[in-house]
Order: C-alpha cells, then sequence, then structure tokens
C-alpha cells in the first residue's frame, strides 16, 4: 500500500469524523476501507462508498454512469467554484458535456500535449529537489503539480507565470474555507436558501477581468 496518513478508528463520532475531514481526506477514512474491493461508510445525514477494484471503478465511471450519478451533497460544496460543470453534472447535461470535450482526449490530441505535461513534471521535479531534507505537505505540492499541467496544457503558460500563479493562489484561499464541510452537504436545503462560505471564487473575478 502506498504510503498515506493513519488511518481513524472504525467507530468515531461525527464531530470527531468532521475534524479528520478537515485535516485532510485520507485521515477520515478506517483503515478497512483500504483492504476492501468496496466499502460503505454511514452517517446520520449521508452514506458513501470506496472502491478500490479497478472493474467496478470502470462499471461506475465509465459502463453505467447513469446508475451511479454524482452526489448533490459534494456539489454543494464545490457548485460556487465549479458551476454547472461536467465535474458535477449528471444525465444528458452531462452526456452533452462530455461529447463536447471528449475529441481533446483522442490519442492524437494528447500526443501534442505530452510535451507541456513533460514539463510539468520536469518542473515538479525541481521544486522537491530544492525541498530535500524538509518536511513537506504533500498535498500542496501535488496539487501545484497539477496546476501546472493544467495551465499548461490548457492555456499555454506555466503555474509560476503571474496570472496562473494568482489565479492558483485564489482556489487555495477557497480550498482552505473548507467548502464541503458545509451544513447543506449534509441536511439537504432549498436551493433559496443562501449558502455560507468563507471565499468564494465570485470574490476573486473581479481581480482577473479585463
Amino acid at each position: 500500500m502506498p504510503p498515506k496518513p493513519d488511518s481513524r478508528p472504525d467507530k468515531v463520532s461525527l464531530w470527531r469524523y468532521s475534524k479528520l475531514f478537515r485535516q485532510d481526506i485520507l485521515s477520515a477514512q478506517p483503515a478497512r476501507l483500504y483492504r476492501a474491493w468496496m466499502a460503505e461508510f454511514k452517517t446520520p445525514f449521508f452514506r458513501s462508498y470506496l472502491m478500490n477494484q479497478s472493474d467496478l471503478v470502470k462499471t461506475v465511471l465509465k459502463t453505467r454512469p447513469d446508475d451511479f450519478p454524482k452526489s448533490d451533497r459534494i456539489g454543494e460544496g464545490l457548485r460556487p467554484l465549479l458551476g454547472n460543470s461536467v465535474f458535477l453534472t449528471n444525465g444528458q447535461t452531462w452526456k452533452r458535456q462530455r461529447r463536447i470535450i471528449d475529441p481533446a482526449f483522442e490519442g492524437g490530441r494528447l500526443r501534442e500535449t505530452f510535451p507541456a505535461m513533460w514539463d510539468a513534471a520536469e518542473a515538479a521535479a525541481v521544486r522537491f529537489g530544492d525541498l530535500d531534507g524538509q518536511v513537506v505537505e504533500i498535498e500542496a505540492e501535488t496539487s501545484h503539480a497539477a496546476a501546472d499541467v493544467i495551465f499548461r496544457t490548457l492555456f499555454s503558460i506555466p503555474i509560476d507565470h503571474h496570472l496562473a500563479r494568482d489565479v492558483f493562489d485564489e482556489f487555495k484561499t477557497y480550498q482552505r474555507s473548507q467548502p464541503i464541510l458545509n451544513i447543506a452537504a449534509f441536511i439537504p436545503l432549498p436551493r433559496w436558501l443562501p449558502r455560507c462560505f468563507a471565499a468564494t471564487p465570485g470574490q476573486a473575478l473581479p481581480k482577473f477581468a479585463g
């Protein structure tokens, strides 16, 4: 098993689970989830599943996506950031969005973008080399590397470009506001009821407009 944070005990209070979830998602999961092909986790407010078997993952994500829609509970926290995008939609809306973006992932297109991915990986290796001997916040570093791939492949600019850096910093600010851990993620609320977050992307967008 790859290195990961220590797992929590099998049974913890919802309050303890929330605190661990704020720390990082991996710490919030019991050890048995990592040994099972598929495991179920229940709370008074929601039920979730973790799958480690590749055939099951393929069934959920590719073979039968209509039978396994994305959770509205997770969407409550991510929708202010991602909107009505392919990451959160279901059904016909999701299928239409997939048809639009699928050509970008065809074999030939991936070959065209691979050099940018390679450059992002090389840049990440240099950053890790500079951190040798230090305690590293690995989630921050891997998020940095992933964002660098995105900016290089979609916008042809590296993460250290000033605009890319500003966007990434705003995203980290939003992420630190713990948007997934909000009351609407646990208890379904009517759409007209305002959702309160410590920070929203909408507050940052004017900085990049024009």
